[in-house]
Parts: C-alpha cells; sequence; structure tokens
C-alpha cells in the first residue's frame, strides 16, 4: 500500500497563536504528525500544505516535504479542509509519477497520534475493505443530555429527554463515540470521486482520551503540555 500523508498547517490559526509550531514538550506541535508518518512501516509520503514559510521551514526540519505553498483561497477561515486535500492530491498528481493508493489527512491539533495507531489504522481499513477511517475517541457526555435550551430559556428539553430513562448514570447509557481529529483516512479514488473522508463504507480506528486531545484553545494546549509532563503519551514513539 502507497498511502499520501497531508499535514494541514495554515498560519493564520486564531485560538492559539502561531500554534502549528509552538512547542509541546520539546518538539513544535506540527512535528508530531510529521515524525509518525514518516515512521509509519507503509510505504508512504509525508507532505504539509500550509501557507506559511516559518511553517514550512519547521516541517521541512522533521523531514516533510513542503512542494507548495498553499494559495492563499485555501488558508482562510472559510476555506475547507477537504478543499486543502483535494489541491494537493491533484498537484500530486500533476507532477508526480507515483499513484497512491490511500491519502490520510493529518491535523497538527492532535497530535498524539504515533506511528503504531497509522500502521494499525491502515492495516484495518485495507483488511476491511472500507472506503474510509476516521481516528475517534469515546465521547465524555452522552447525547441523551445535550440539548438545546427551550424558547424561555429553561431546561424544559433536557426534562422531555431524560424523565422516562430508567437510569440517568452516564455508565448506564450507551457508548457513544465522536471523532477526534487525529486522522482521516480515505482510498485515493474514493476521495477523489466524493471529496470526503466520510462515507457509509467507514470503519472506526478508537483511541484512548489521553491520546485524543485537541488542541483548539489556550486550555487545551495546558492539557496537552501536563499530558508530556506526566508522562501519559510515550515520547519515544516520537524520537
Amino acid at each position: 500500500m502507497k498511502i499520501l500523508y497531508v499535514v494541514t498547517a495554515r498560519g493564520g490559526s486564531k485560538g492559539v497563536p502561531r500554534k502549528n509550531i509552538k512547542l509541546l514538550g520539546e518538539l513544535p506541535l506540527v512535528a508530531y504528525k510529521i515524525i509518525a508518518a514518516r515512521k509509519c512501516h507503509y510505504e508512504s509520503r509525508v507532505i504539509v500544505s500550509t501557507d506559511d514559510e516559518e511553517i514550512a521551514g519547521v516541517s521541512r526540519q522533521y523531514g516533510a516535504e513542503v512542494p507548495f505553498m498553499r494559495p492563499a483561497e485555501l488558508a482562510t477561515d472559510s476555506a475547507s479542509s477537504a478543499d486543502v486535500v483535494m489541491h494537493a492530491m491533484n498537484w500530486v498528481s500533476e507532477n508526480d509519477k507515483e499513484n497512491y493508493d490511500y491519502v490520510c489527512m493529518l491535523e497538527p491539533s492532535s497530535p498524539f497520534a504515533s506511528y503504531r495507531d497509522f500502521d494499525e489504522a491502515i492495516k484495518l481499513i485495507v483488511e476491511s475493505g472500507a472506503d474510509t477511517l476516521l481516528g475517534m475517541k469515546e465521547a465524555e457526555i452522552n447525547t441523551v443530555f445535550i440539548h438545546s435550551l427551550d424558547e424561555k430559556g429553561g431546561l424544559s428539553e433536557f426534562y422531555h429527554a431524560i424523565k422516562d430513562l430508567p437510569s440517568i448514570r452516564r455508565q448506564d447509557q450507551k457508548k457513544e463515540y465522536t471523532m477526534n481529529g487525529c486522522m482521516y483516512i480515505s482510498k485515493w479514488d474514493y476521495f477523489m470521486k466524493n471529496k470526503m473522508f466520510h462515507s457509509e463504507n467507514s470503519v472506526p480506528y478508537i483511541m484512548p482520551e489521553e491520546a485524543s486531545v485537541e488542541i483548539d484553545t489556550p486550555l487545551n494546549y495546558e492539557l496537552a503540555c501536563k499530558i508530556v509532563e506526566k508522562g501519559l503519551v510515550d515520547l519515544e514513539l516520537w524520537k
């Protein structure tokens, strides 16, 4: 299997300014995904799509290719990740003689997916025959407890949702899962046709809570720093 990893790392992060090159432990954030992808045991190519020269330089320092600079129209808050990935795939198709079986989008904001995770995820999508695979985690809050406020700003919708439940204990509810942002994998041809990582024939790669941290706010960043400081993830996986 040949995998194209596309690390999406624009320069205009607002929640945590300059997030993608901000240090997390001894490594800049973008380096986690680059190193993990490069250590994957499947034949692969790792490119970073960025509009920022400093991010490009840091990415090359850790072994990624930055064969193009992302166009300005794909570096705005409203630009979709799918468009960014499609741009990278089209560039590769036009400039590279290699063909790829799968494309994997990697967002630096979820840093703790290791090469072992990528190896297992690729193995899973290949053996299952699925069109797509998404990194997932168990949801912290069951959707039975998530509702809008009513027209008066009250909790009547919550009341009607839970009043007939035999139990409102969290552990008595059916497990639910949500995307953790760690990886999005698709068959090359499926993404080229549908421009999405979602499909009816999709499989989850479920990861533990400590590996599923997403850094979108300063508080998320501090939590990720604590995870590194306390050794809750094995940093040897990124050496």
